[in-house]
């Protein structure tokens, strides 16, 4: 019987000290002086709050011949620790057709439902993409509400948001006034697909992949 109380008390004193830790670190985040902002190409602040609507549409460089329309809204660190975990939480409120990709911070998802978040990782540099694009399928609708998340690493899988940060709301329009001009088509096509790992792949493959353009870019794309 004293052994029995003696594992359970090993036990009660291992869980207090996980709590205790995550407590620690959960109060030392809050302690730190960090932000996230949102901006465009060239730094400038995009207030939280507003509405961002994208009208460019392009012919994707992945060789699909799909249209994609990129928000060019990039994520700012303007007083954060180099080591803040930092996501974007989304809500979609209108998507007429086609796919919604979110590349941020490092991986990428192909948004399926009205609301979630990214997988949380680290803004190396200050100024990061966000890479939330619309591939619509036809004319009409896309619009999806961002905000950027500070958050720790909780228990098991689970993170805990420590900050919210600024909203905008990105409004995209494909319409025939849009269009998709000619000097918007890229003459870059696949030559070369990998994995995440760097691992050169046969043929074209399915899902989140590297691929290297005849121009020498790189870009990463959800491949059907």
């Amino acid at each position: 019987m004293k052994r029995i109380y003696l594992t359970l008390a090993l036990l009660v004193g291992v869980a207090n000290f996980q709590l205790s830790s995550f407590n620690f670190q959960l109060c030392a985040a809050f302690a730190q002086d960090f932000m996230f902002e949102f901006a465009d190409a060239q730094g400038t602040l995009i207030p939280d709050g507003s509405v961002v609507t994208i009208t460019k549409a392009e012919v994707a460089d992945d060789g699909s011949g799909d249209i994609i329309m990129n928000s060019g809204v990039y994520a700012k660190r303007v007083d954060a620790d180099d080591d803040q975990l930092v996501r974007i939480a989304y809500e979609v409120t209108q998507k007429d057709n086609g796919d919604l990709q979110m590349c941020f911070p490092v991986n990428c998802i192909m948004v399926t439902q009205a609301s979630g978040a990214t997988n949380p990782g680290v803004l190396r540099s200050s100024l990061h993409s966000i890479d939330t694009e619309w591939f619509p399928t036809a004319y009409g609708n896309c619009t999806v509400k961002v905000r950027l998340e500070a958050v720790v690493k909780a228990v098991g899988d689970n993170y805990a948001v420590i900050d919210d940060g600024p909203t905008v709301t990105l409004r995209f329009v494909y319409s025939d006034g849009a269009g998709v001009s000619s000097s918007a088509v890229s003459v870059a096509t696949p030559v070369a697909y990998y994995s995440l790992s760097g691992q050169r792949l046969p043929g074209k493959p399915h899902g989140l992949t590297l691929v290297r353009l005849s121009d020498g870019r790189v870009v990463k794309r959800i491949l059907k």
